[in-house]
């Protein structure tokens, strides 16, 4: 008979396919300090939590909306069912059968659609949070002449909270659209656009044999899981262990960078639009740093916690220090604005538009450190400076 706790990580491992968690990339992991919480704020379901330094996630709650993947600023969490690249896929698919106007549907509304609409013709997702600016952009290089996010009652929903992702996602793909000059524009609306109306009875019921492959689909997963978990404990094989949540530094003193994938691929759909408006551009996704030189100590702080790499040290031959800093890879998550220890840095939220794909940089030149972060008394030299006082000895 199986031990109570196998059961329990088989049920644990089959609950939390809806979404991938990478705990090295979390700010929040990555420095205590950083207040960064979107993505509990945005859970429709209350399903996420910061606990002893670790992102939880609890399967039980979470319905696989994909919310907390749109908001999270580095890609910590994925969704999955579909990924993005499965939704982009089925998304242009039914953009194309619909003359170029594609519609994203909340899948309440599509179900009491029931036969009126052409399932062939929308997209439905779990919950309007799940549309981000990639799928957007990527909709509209592939020829969309329109895009319309389609809600049902958001309002009285208990998982309210995807609208006003979804909001914050429409005003900013519009944005981008209106800098890059092309006509597309994305709508949420709480009807369907007449276009997607059936003209003729199916002869079969396409959402409910989309029901069907999905529970195969479903079925097959789990009985693959059971297959391996079992396999594995016959054969006293052990699951290889999990990256250390605390990861080790690189050989600048920075905690690893990473890109989100969806970056990657915004900014390679902005490309393929062409070139933007020489303006300034307020969105949700960029940042652009600001340092006080006189009230900066030089820690450089700020570059050792940066997750993407937007904040960059350099260390001169001539003795010249300080931060590169690269606005296209910002991704605002506020952690180095957070974690200056002497408020001197402030992250505004306009950025060049040009800069975002021309690779712009900011070189920072910084005051030599008053103090030496590498020696081992540096903490006994701070409290003598701050306090004013010399009474302060190691122990």
């Amino acid at each position: 008979m199986a031990r109570i706790q196998d059961v329990y990580g088989l049920f644990e491992k089959i609950q939390s396919a809806d979404i991938s968690v990478y705990q090295q990339r979390c700010v929040a992991v990555r420095n205590r300090n950083a207040s960064c919480m979107r993505c509990a704020d945005a859970c429709t379901s209350g399903a996420i939590s910061i606990q002893n330094n670790e992102l939880v996630i609890s399967p039980e709650r979470c319905i696989g909306c994909g919310t907390c993947a749109t908001v999270c600023p580095t890609c910590a969490l994925e969704a999955h069912r579909p990924n993005d690249a499965e939704l982009q896929k089925a998304a242009v698919a039914a953009m194309q059968a619909n003359d170029g106007v594609a519609v994203l549907a909340c899948r309440r509304i599509v179900d009491s659609a029931r036969d009126l609409v052409d399932a062939k013709k929308i997209v439905a997702v779990e919950c309007l949070g799940r549309i981000e600016e990639s799928l957007v952009t990527s909709l509209v290089v592939a020829g969309a002449r329109k895009i319309v996010m389609v809600k049902s009652d958001c309002e009285a929903c208990e998982h309210t909270k995807g609208l006003s992702t979804a909001c914050a996602v429409r005003d900013t793909s519009n944005e981008l659209l209106r800098v890059w000059q092309n006509p597309v524009r994305v709508e949420i609306s709480d009807k369907f656009p007449g276009s997607v109306r059936a003209t003729e009875k199916a002869p079969y019921d396409e959402r409910r044999r989309n029901f069907f492959f999905r529970a195969k689909d479903e079925a097959t997963r789990v009985a693959g899981i059971a297959a391996d978990e079992a396999a594995k404990k016959t054969l006293g094989i052990e699951d290889a262990p999990e990256p250390p949540r605390y990861v080790k530094v690189m050989d600048d003193g920075t905690l690893p960078h990473f890109i989100p994938d969806r970056r990657e691929r915004l900014l390679d759909n902005l490309a393929e639009l062409g070139e933007p408006l020489d303006e300034l551009i307020e969105t949700r996704l960029w940042g652009h740093v600001v340092i006080d030189p006189d009230t900066c100590i030089s820690c450089r702080m700020c570059a050792t916690f940066c997750p993407t790499g937007a904040i960059q040290k350099f260390d001169d031959e001539d003795g010249t220090i300080g931060i590169d800093h690269y606005p296209g890879d910002c991704v605002r998550c506020r952690c180095c604005e957070d974690i200056c220890p002497s408020n001197a840095l402030t992250l505004y939220d306009e950025v060049l538009a040009e800069d975002l794909l021309s690779g712009g940089v900011e070189h920072n030149v910084m005051h030599p450190p008053k103090y030496d972060m590498s020696s081992s008394k540096r903490t006994r030299t701070m409290f003598r400076d701050i306090l004013g006082c010399e009474d302060i000895f190691d122990r």
